[in-house]
């Protein structure tokens, strides 16, 4: 619970093709759902999909970066994929949401606002 009256404003979930800058995000403003397998499967495959579908993949799919940031303070971590397909893999995408989302927890403990929902 927040006790300095900010708004939480949650964490980003996004897709981005490192050649061309293209983005895919959402924001989540309860992210601890994105620790079930499920549904940070699902989140990953809606994002591939809306890149997917923004740009030819055939043409551009040279590095893409899965990234987590905390919309509160400005942390923010990522891991690099050579394709969609191996960014999607469901367990590499469940388990690398987790992961990131582990890391940036772990800069909040050292922050004393840690919010979003922890």
């Amino acid at each position: 619970m927040m006790d300095n009256g900010e708004e939480n404003k949650g964490y980003t979930l996004a897709i981005m093709n490192r050649r061309t800058g293209a983005v895919a995000k959402k924001v989540y403003l309860k992210p601890m759902a994105l620790y079930v397998p499920v549904f940070a499967n699902e989140a990953v495959t809606t994002l591939v999909d809306c890149l997917a579908l923004s740009e030819d993949c055939a043409l551009c799919d040279k590095g893409y970066a899965l990234s987590v940031t905390n919309n509160n303070n400005g942390v923010s971590v990522d891991k690099d994929f050579s394709t969609l397909d191996e960014l999607a893999a469901p367990d590499t995408a469940a388990e690398m949401v987790k992961e990131l989302i582990n890391i940036v927890r772990g800069y909040d403990e050292d922050d004393d606002h840690n919010v979003c929902g922890w």
